[in-house]
């Protein structure tokens, strides 16, 4: 996964909630676009929860498995 691939799952229409494996294998969902950001070419996404933010470094992404809003 690079910064450039997440870029183009955070700009689908419509968006499609998204759920991360990382490496150690932690899953983080992400039902909104507003709940990520990154920029191009960067080492590392953000995403938000509430009032926490979590770093994750792309390269610790084993997957991303997206889902759509309806859920089919």
């Amino acid at each position: 996964m690079t910064a450039n691939q997440m870029i183009e799952l955070m700009n689908r229409v419509p968006f499609s909630p998204l759920e991360m494996h990382l490496n150690d294998g932690t899953s983080i969902r992400v039902e909104h676009p507003y709940e990520i950001a990154t920029k191009p070419n960067s080492q590392i996404c953000v995403v938000y929860h509430g009032d926490l933010a979590r770093f994750v470094s792309f390269r610790n992404i084993a997957e991303v498995i997206t889902t759509p809003l309806n859920g089919n």
